[in-house]
């Protein structure tokens, strides 16, 4: 529970970030499995933290 309120998540559908970057589809996979981001799944719904989007086009992502 503390982890949830040290660590925010700005969750958005995986098709906005994609309008809202300018990224492709294929782009957020390669970045998901390099584990520089997280997909997380709802039914066919997949969403993305935009402070990891955000920390990975920086530069700043915690992959390994």
């Amino acid at each position: 529970m503390a982890d949830q309120i040290t660590n925010p998540k700005n969750l958005i559908r995986l098709k906005d970030a994609i309008e809202r970057y300018s990224l492709s589809r294929s782009t957020f996979d390669r970045a998901a499995n390099a584990g520089a981001i997280t997909k997380h799944t709802l039914g066919r719904a997949a969403f993305v933290d935009t402070h990891q989007i955000d920390a990975w086009i920086l530069g700043e992502s915690q992959s390994n």
